[in-house]
This record gives structure tokens, sequence and C-alpha cells, in this order.
């Protein structure tokens, strides 16, 4: 489906399934107790005025997409014993296309075309519609049903009708009359991606989206809104506050620790010397602030068939500049939450607007640490209970690991290996969970993780301790923000996970990208260290990674990077989209690289001709591209009918899972196989 309104209520029609019975009313002017609008896609007026059949009000369903209406029961129901009696209006026109589908706790029936069975709605009249189900043969084997849905059958907008009088009848009543299967474009897939609206989580509203990962198992992630309220440890929301996946053939449940930067992806930043800080304004006179402690607004930018990005954005504050009188400046932030059937990770996208917030070119020279954040990653009840940290690694310009456990400042490690893709994880001891971040460029085309560690790159702790007398870096000198101030104690419990970039990523004109930082205490920046701009915009893409250790699942999202960098897009039929926005907050043109690669959402994109596409996709030597997201812009038809790899026809919601991108003529389509070779090609026709 593709959204669901989720409420929380009990309320007793009859037992567990109910038995025969004379007729069960659903509306007659509202919503009967026991029943709940889960609609989707809009367009549905519960309190309609005119026209009625019976009473003061009626349904108004006005279909835009395979939108809905969608009714969901607090009991279930015998398939055999039941059907649906209700009146219905054409409006002024008439004729519009709906499909009926069941639904037993998330799991759909087929769907079944009304119209093509004479009940199309009628123009400017109300006629009566009597449903067996026990007869339709696209029902057969669906035993029980708890919500029902009338959908819009077209990919496009329809003219309103009307529903009124809608009751649940017992079988043996009503006649049906339709019996059919279905072939068609459009409606929710049985495996496809699930959102919940407005779900309770630590006392916030969110939304929550479930999915099937790369290995057909459920996933699921709780994103709370930043609109109103505040949760456990003074969050406003606008983060993750829990993950579910499969792990040792058990749903392992990752939530977000009760304390203040409780929850993953909310922004933070530092300033390279707090005493230009502005006095007076900054929270526990330090030079940031957690993200999450400031509200913003939310939007549900895409809600497709397996496909979705949720939106947070807010103005965060940065208080301390380096150049005229200190000043507080609000820097614009956009961030994106993309999740996608068929993958395990959702991809976040940051764009931080430092010119929207009045701040001139080299007021501010700050880093940028988001995606920040604690989550309890093996999945403990509660605080006291985690597992302690194994380890923890990195990647910059080389490869950074520790190799003895547990972490301690006396850990030993190693940095030797050159390092392409950007990344951080760490993992537990006693539970086999890790959580990491992988950026989806490389670190020559945007740069990540900062401060002076290039003294200790081609090294390990052999050759000395690297912040004497500890052997392990200095705690302000981990390029990625992670456990680094909670190792005084000895090891730790605490699995804070963040980003890294220099000094300077935001707000100056020129800052050094490769260790040294102008801004880092007065130290110089190594000759020859290439520059970046870091105003008037900064943006930048990463996974979030969350797994058993033991999977590997960082090094897997590493390696899926690597195979892109590689690749090369050609294309008979259609185009390879060379440029695209440079973020989710940035319109301005990023030419891509390799071609028809976004690294904003992580897709490989293309143009269709004519809603047609013959592309193919050359790996490199031994590299494999896992689940590859692709997106085909200039798309103006529905779902497609053809879709084959290397002239073999792909089942849809099967062999690949996709979503119509209405309102910016894309069609995204996850591939559910691992591409390796020269020859991978795509067809895809309408």
């Amino acid at each position: 489906m593709r959204v669901i309104g989720s409420f929380v209520f009990s309320v007793a029609i009859g037992a567990a399934t109910v038995p025969a019975m004379a007729e069960v009313p659903v509306y007659d002017d509202a919503l009967a107790g026991g029943f709940e609008d889960w609609s989707w896609g809009g367009g549905v007026d519960l309190a309609n005025t005119t026209p009625v059949h019976a009473g003061s009000r009626s349904i108004r369903f006005t279909g835009n997409d395979w939108n809905a209406l969608s009714i969901h029961a607090a009991t279930t129901f015998p398939t055999a014993q039941t059907g649906l009696r209700f009146w219905i209006h054409g409006g002024g026109g008439g004729g519009q296309q709906l499909a009926l589908v069941l639904e037993k706790d998330g799991a759909a029936s087929s769907v079944v075309p009304l119209n093509p069975l004479g009940v199309a709605p009628s123009a400017g009249q109300w006629k009566e519609v009597k449903l067996g189900f026990a007869s339709i043969a696209a029902l057969a084997g669906f035993a029980e049903w708890n919500r029902f849905s009338v959908q819009s059958n077209v990919a496009g907008a329809q003219a309103p009708l009307y529903i009124d009088d809608l009751a649940i009848t017992e079988a043996g009543g009503p006649d049906p009359i339709f019996a059919s299967g279905f072939e068609g474009g459009g409606p929710p897939a049985p495996n496809g991606l699930t959102i919940e609206r407005d779900v309770a989580i630590d006392g916030l509203a969110g939304d929550r989206f479930s999915w099937r990962d790369s290995a057909g198992q459920p996933r699921v992630a709780v994103l709370a809104h930043n609109d109103g309220g505040t949760g456990p440890g003074g969050t406003r929301g606008g983060e993750l506050r829990e993950f579910r996946y499969q792990a040792a053939g058990a749903t392992r449940v990752v939530r977000a620790v009760s304390g203040a930067t409780g929850g993953f992806g909310y922004v933070v930043s530092h300033p390279p010397d707090d005493a230009t800080c502005l006095p007076g304004v900054t929270p526990g006179g330090a030079g940031s602030s957690l993200g999450h402690s400031f509200g913003g607004h939310f939007q549900r930018v895409f809600e497709g068939r397996h496909h979705a990005i949720f939106r947070f954005t807010q103005a965060y504050p940065r208080y301390c500049t380096v150049a005229g009188a200190a000043q507080q400046f609000d820097l614009p932030v956009t961030i994106d939450w993309v999740f996608a059937s068929g993958r395990d990770h959702p991809l976040w996208s940051v764009t931080w607007d430092v010119a929207g917030s009045g701040a001139t070119v080299d007021r501010l020279a700050d880093d940028s640490r988001a995606p920040y954040g604690e989550l309890r990653i093996d999945g403990a009840a509660s605080d006291a209970a985690r597992a302690q940290i194994a380890g923890v690694a990195w990647g910059d310009w080389y490869r950074f690991t520790t190799t003895s456990a547990l972490v301690t400042f006396d850990s030993q490690w190693t940095w030797t290996q050159p390092n392409t893709i950007p990344f951080v994880k760490l993992w537990t001891q006693g539970v086999d969970a890790t959580m990491g971040i992988v950026q989806s460029r490389p670190i020559t085309r945007q740069d990540a993780g900062g401060y002076w560690g290039q003294d200790s790159w081609g090294k390990t702790s052999a050759n000395g301790a690297a912040c004497p007398p500890l052997r392990m870096p200095c705690d302000y000198n981990w390029p990625f923000q992670s456990i680094n101030y909670e190792l005084y104690g000895g090891p730790t419990q605490n699995a804070r996970l963040a980003w890294g970039t220099n000094f300077g990523f935001l707000g100056q004109a020129s800052y050094p990208v490769r260790g040294n930082s102008a801004y880092g205490g007065g130290a110089l920046a190594l000759p020859g260290n290439p520059t970046a701009p870091g105003w008037p915009k900064k943006s930048y893409s990463t996974w979030i990674v969350l797994g058993t250790h033991t999977g590997d699942p960082v090094g897997r999202q590493v390696a899926d990077m690597e195979a892109i960098e590689a690749m090369t897009l050609t294309a008979a039929i259609g185009q390879i989209a060379t440029s695209g926005r440079s973020g989710v907050g940035d319109a301005t043109a990023m030419g891509y690289q390799p071609v028809g690669y976004d690294p904003v959402y992580g897709a490989l994109t293309f143009v269709a001709a004519a809603n047609r596409l013959d592309a193919d996709i050359a790996l490199a030597p031994g590299a494999v591209l896992r689940q590859p997201l692709l997106i085909v812009r200039g798309w103006s038809a529905g779902l497609p009918a053809t879709v084959k790899l290397g002239g073999a026809m792909l089942v849809r919601d099967v062999d690949y899972f996709p979503s119509v991108r209405a309102d910016s003529s894309e069609l995204w389509i996850t591939l559910d196989r691992s591409l390796a070779g020269v020859a991978n090609r795509i067809e895809v026709a309408p």
C-alpha cells in the first residue's frame, strides 16, 4: 500500500471472527464505531453535504493516481460469509474506474476491477452496489479480512464520485454481481512499501515505513515529526526513533536511547573556536547544539508503491563567527529520507543553506557532523542493558580500524589502507550488531572526515601512540565523531555515531579538504592540500546502515559504491542523464560523475524516449552491484508492462519493484538482482 493512516482504538463488534450477521453499518453520515479511515493518497471527504443518498452526509471520493477510500475494522471478518452493500453516484460525468482490495493485517488480496463487471458509477444518479465476496474468483484463498479499499484504478486524475449508506452484509443476502481476476497497472502491491501516518513514537507523532529488504525480509523505520511536541531528552523530532530488521531469525528492534542524544539523523555542527561565540546565547557555553532540539516542518514528498521520500526542514542556529562581530545565523536545513523496496538501508540526504541564513561568505567556519545521534544498536530493551562496543572503524583518505576489543584509548589499530568511499561504523561485543554511515560519493568528489588525522595516515599503533600517552587518536582528532568522548572510564556501552568534515565546510569561500584545517586551533593547511567552497550551500548524501557485524553491511554498501564508480551506462533507446540537482535543497545543476549516477538519491538515472528505455549497465571485472535503484525521467505513463534484464522478462513486484512519481514525471525501479559483468541490458516499456 502507498499510505495507511495508523490509529489505536478498541471497539468490539463481535468475536475475533464475526459470525453470520444480517448487516453491520460502516458509514451512515459518519463512520460507525469500530471502523477507522485508513484512506491513502488524499481525495477523500467523509463529511460531504451534496449529493447525499440519505441523511445529511456522504463520502466524496476524487481519484488521483491509485488513491483509495480505505476502511479498517477493529475485528476480522470471514471472506466467504460477507460482502459489501453501498450506494454510488458518478457526479456530473460518471464512469470512474474503480477496483476493490481486501486486506488482513497488511496482507492484501488480489485486486478486482469493478467497471468491467457493471459497477461503473452513473452520471447524475445514485445506484446500489451489492458485492458478495464468496463467489469472486479473484478472492479465492483469501480467507479473512479486516480492511477493504475502493481504489481509483487509473494513473491520472478522475472526477469526484460519491458513496453513501455503506455496510458489511451477510453472505447469502446480496447476490454477487461480478467475478474476475486482474491484470492491471497500479494498485498497491502485497509486498510493497507501507506507510503508516501519525503513529505514536516516544511522545511524538511520526510516520512508520515498512518494506522488504534485499533478502525479502521485513524492515521498519519510524521517523518522528518535528512540527510540534517534545519527546525524551528534549527532542523536538526530525529523526529516526526506531528501526527493525531480521537477525538470526528474529526481529531486532533498535530504539533511541533515553538521553539528550537519543534518536538518529539530526544535524550538529561545531565552530573551530568557542571563543568566537555569541555571549549568553550559546547553550551550555559551547558552540553547538543538537539539531533535534529545534522544531521545524515535515513533508511527505513522495509516497509510491515501493519508494518514498520523507523530508524534514528546520532553521539550525549557528552562534560563532570568525569574522565581524559575534552574531547568530539560523541556517535553513533540508533533510530527505529515502526508502525503497528491495534495498536494505535508507538514504539520508542533506542541504545546508549557509547563504540563506544571511551569513555572508567567510563569516562562519563550522564543520558538519550530521547525521548525528545514538541508538541501542544491539536491540537492548534499556540503556543499561546495552552491549559494550567492540570496535570502531572509518574511512577518510585511509581506512582506520581497531584491531583489539573492547574499544578503549589503549586499543590497537591500523590506518594504512588507502580509501575511496567515506564511511564510519562501530560494532558490539556479545551481540552481533553494527551501525554505520556510508557516503554516496567518493571522497575525491565530496570530502568527508576532518581535523588532523593525517599525522597517522599510513601507520599502525605499532608505530607509536597517536596521542601520547594514549595509543588511540586524541578524542578531538577522530575524523568522524563516535565514542571518542566516552572512553575515559574504559570500555563503553555508548553507541553514538556521527559524520565529520573539516572546519570551514560551512561558511568559508575555500577550506582545505585533506586533514589539516586553517581553522583548526591555528594549524596551517597542508602544502598542496586541495580546497573546496563552503558557501553558499553544502549538500551530501549517506546511507544509514544497520545489521549484523558478521554480515558486514557497511562493507557491502561501500563495495556497491565502488562498483558504481567504475561502471559505464549506455542507451540505445532513451538517454543517460548527465546532470541533476546538487542537493535536496539545492536546485543548482550538478554534472554526474560517472555519467548517469545521481548521488543525491543514490540512483542510476536515465531519460525515457516516448516512455521507453533500452540501456546497458557495464560493470568492471569482479564488481557486483546489488539491488540498484533506477530512476527513469521523462516518464508519463503508469507502471511499465515490460521490464527485461538481459532479454528475460521480469515479474513485477517480484523481480523488480516499480513506483511512478507522477509530479516529477519519473519511474522509480529497484531491480531485485545483483548485477555483474559488462552486459546488463535493461528494457522498459509502458
